[in-house]
């Protein structure tokens, strides 16, 4: 008699796009791979140029993949010919979304920034349909710094999201300004968090108290690599010490999200042995815990080869498409045969 196939486990995706400046092209390799898998996302969460290619992800205009292209085409800058050859890639020329700041030039000591962010809000419009990506049942999680608080916000689809609001996700001081939204003004979010996991996390129990779900999946983009060395020369140590600053954060976050799903892990098995009448069971704090939803895998997508990946300054356009390249043969690798990177993906009840 054959054997019937056990019925297959609903598993909803949250998925986290750092920011990395020029670094996030890898991460467009990886949406590529997730776009040629089929795979759909309950919630998208993203910060700084992660933000910008999760409205593209969810929302393009046209073609998604195609429009990740275009993004990166015109993010591309030309290698400065009027440059030592040591700083021809992080000191490129200006061009597509780069238009200076007049008063940079003119007084640059009184100006906020070096570069002006319409361009960027002008492309937005081109490779995102707002009113498809407010509508979208995903959530789009875009992170950004109110300047005046330093409060790290969360601006969601859920409550409506513009050009506006992705660009000032991104809006890096002193690259570009702040941009105002709604009655406030932001910089980049990866200022105080690269990595927009907590945001994905607390959207996972939102939507889980709305439609529980069997599995919950936690797809992370990491784009922090470790150096191989000290640095070398001035340009390696500034490029490595801006790594440490926006990326470093992110180890702190893992090892916080490793402790809670212990602590659920361990809140599982103290639920099963109570007895039914036990007071600690309507104790505040044993209430507040049981209400929080682990996640049920953890899928950690990173360079196979991080000496490959180059540096965030680096635009240039050889660089972005090996990038590229590089980000979606590591997320089909990882998403065919997540045991075989080195644990990354955590698989638990």
């Amino acid at each position: 008699m054959a054997r019937s196939k056990a019925p297959a486990v609903e598993t909803r995706t949250a998925l986290v796009l750092q920011g990395g400046a020029a670094l996030g092209a890898y991460e467009a390799g990886v949406l590529r791979a997730l776009l040629a898998a089929g795979r759909r996302c309950e919630i998208v969460t993203g910060c700084s140029i992660g933000a910008l290619m999760a409205a593209v992800f969810v929302a393009s205009r046209g073609d998604a993949a195609a429009t990740l292209d275009d993004l990166w085409q015109r993010f591309a800058m030309p290698i400065n010919p009027f440059v030592p050859s040591l700083f021809a890639h992080t000191l490129p020329l200006p061009a597509g979304l780069y238009r200076p700041n007049p008063a940079y030039f003119a007084m640059p000591m009184l100006a906020t920034s070096m570069y002006d962010n319409a361009p960027l809000l002008a492309a937005l419009e081109e490779w995102v349909d707002f009113e498809r990506l407010n509508a979208s049942n995903t959530e789009v999680i875009a992170t950004a710094v109110e300047v005046k608080t330093g409060k790290l916000v969360e601006f969601s689809n859920r409550q409506g999201l513009t050009a506006r609001h992705i660009a000032a996700s991104a809006s890096l001081p002193p690259i570009f300004p702040a941009l105002a939204v709604d009655g406030g003004e932001y910089w980049d979010g990866g200022l105080i968090s690269n990595a927009p996991l907590r945001p994905a996390i607390n959207a996972i129990e939102a939507h889980n108290q709305q439609r529980r779900a069997a599995q919950w999946e936690l797809i992370v983009v990491d784009l922090f690599a470790r150096a191989p060395g000290a640095p070398r020369d001035m340009t390696e140590t500034i490029q490595r010490a801006f790594e440490l600053v926006f990326f470093g954060k992110f180890q702190s976050d893992m090892k916080l999200y490793q402790w809670m799903n212990a602590q659920l892990d361990l809140m599982l098995e103290v639920d099963r042995a109570l007895p039914a009448t036990s007071p600690v069971r309507k104790h505040p704090a044993y209430i507040k815990l049981k209400q929080h939803r682990r996640v049920d895998k953890l899928t950690l997508i990173r360079p196979q080869r991080p000496e490959d990946l180059g540096g965030p300054a680096d635009f240039s356009p050889q660089t972005i498409a090996a990038r590229i390249a590089m980000g979606q043969a590591d997320a089909a690798l990882a998403l065919a045969a997540p045991a075989r990177r080195g644990g990354a993906r955590v698989r638990r009840r």
